[in-house]
């Protein structure tokens, strides 16, 4: 693919950095305020070894989802889409599971959300990757 992006790349390119952006500053939000971004995914605030991990793994997994979405516009290697397309895809299928398995209310608003964002991630993956590989 040429350097030349066309205006429909250029959106999705757009749309990509923006919910990158978004991930990283849930992930920032998550050591900042937690008990807000917490209660904002219908969590409460744990205490103690649960609060560290809960702050510690939420935080990491938001930051990481959205440095790999900009490294895969950075560079334009299509390799940096997969990681967040399968944590996100495996954030639904286990938001089901717990729902089928675990009495967990079916979060039906992110399981939407997390397959759709991972759609448009393998569209990019496709449609913005570079020549080179």
């Amino acid at each position: 693919m040429s350097n030349t992006k066309t205006i429909p790349q250029k959106a999705l390119m757009v749309v990509i950095a923006l919910l990158a952006v978004n991930f990283i500053v849930t992930g920032l939000r998550y050591i900042i305020d937690p008990a807000t971004v917490a209660s904002e995914f219908g969590m409460p605030l744990l205490d103690g070894l649960g609060r560290s991990s809960q702050i510690g793994d939420l935080s990491a997994f938001f930051m990481s989802m959205g440095i790999f979405m900009l490294l895969a516009l950075k560079t334009g290697e299509r390799l940096w889409f997969y990681p967040t397309t399968i944590l996100l895809s495996l954030t639904a299928l286990s938001r089901v599971l717990a729902w089928a398995f675990q009495d967990a209310a079916l979060a039906t608003t992110m399981i939407v959300a997390e397959v759709v964002i991972s759609g448009l991630l393998l569209l990019a993956a496709n449609k913005l990757s570079s020549a080179k590989e």
